[in-house]
């Protein structure tokens, strides 16, 4: 009886695994492509109703007119890079002590600080937007990505705590006891014990950081005139008072997604590795 449960029920599981894994697939996939194809097609075919994706409107125009004039796309591009990188490389530098001490080292009220860390990213960020770009404008920081790459760290900090905090609350015990025995104290056995390990779901981190950094929008429009102008609000200009060009939109849009796109395929087993230890460990 079990046998033959067991065969009638292993062909429909893998089925219905196919199935789902093909709508997770086609769900994830769909902006994408939308994005492609329509950074590809003329103006009349993208505002026409339903849009008209014949063959014939498929033109490269819109990418030779957003390259030939790619001055503000490439400063946003490389003011989008520095700005993610610095609040990335910041995040990590000071979020990984940090989530070390809380998963590892005898710190009071350890789950309260953690909640207290998770819930800033609970508040709406208009209800800071008010304060923070009165203290901005005293520091007359106002179109620097300076002091938009520390508001960047107030929200990428946290999400490095946590994903790392889990990870080494399940690491064995037994590597870091080994270490104290050799003389080792806190910060070593952290330094060249423990970070060397973790490299995997630091690369996860850093990557999930600097693709929120590289997609943030809000903070930009508020805190930025032109110098510091990153990637989104470059891409936003493409919509004018009178009208929307959209494919110049899109085709600028995929060529800003390009970095990150590249970023997480040489970091792919990295990121696996790194969210699969943090399931399985933390």
């Amino acid at each position: 009886m079990s046998l033959v449960t067991r065969q009638r029920g292993g062909p429909v599981l893998r089925s219905a695994v196919s199935v789902g894994l093909a709508v997770f697939v086609f769900w994830s996939a769909a902006p994408i492509v939308w994005l492609v194809l329509s950074s590809m097609l003329q103006q009349k075919a993208l505002i026409a109703q339903p849009p008209d994706l014949s063959p014939a409107n498929l033109t490269w125009d819109n990418f030779v007119t957003v390259l030939a004039s790619a001055s503000a796309l490439g400063r946003g591009i490389l003011n989008s890079s520095v700005v993610a990188a610095f609040s990335t490389a910041v995040a990590l530098a000071l979020g990984a002590p940090a989530a070390y001490a809380l998963a590892r080292l005898p710190v009071p009220k350890a789950n309260g600080i953690a909640f207290l860390i998770l819930a800033t990213q609970m508040l709406p960020s208009i209800a800071i937007a008010i304060p923070l770009f009165i203290a901005i404008s005293k520091l007359n920081l106002i179109d620097s990505l300076f002091s938009l790459g520390f508001v960047y760290l107030s929200f990428n900090l946290p999400i490095v705590i946590w994903i790392l905090r889990g990870f080494f609350a399940g690491l064995s015990v037994d590597v870091e006891r080994a270490a104290a025995v050799d003389g080792a104290g806190v910060l070593a056995t952290f330094w060249y014990i423990v970070l060397p390990i973790s490299i995997p779901p630091l690369c996860a981190a850093a990557v999930f950081a600097f693709v929120e950094a590289w997609n943030e929008f809000f903070f930009a429009l508020i805190l930025t005139r032109q110098s510091a102008q990153t990637v989104p609000l470059v891409i936003a200009q493409f919509a004018g008072q009178y009208q929307t060009v959209f494919g110049q939109m899109m085709a600028a849009a995929a060529i800003s997604v390009t970095p990150v796109i590249l970023l997480a395929i040489v970091f792919r087993d990295q990121i696996i590795r790194g969210f699969a230890d943090g399931m399985t460990k933390g």
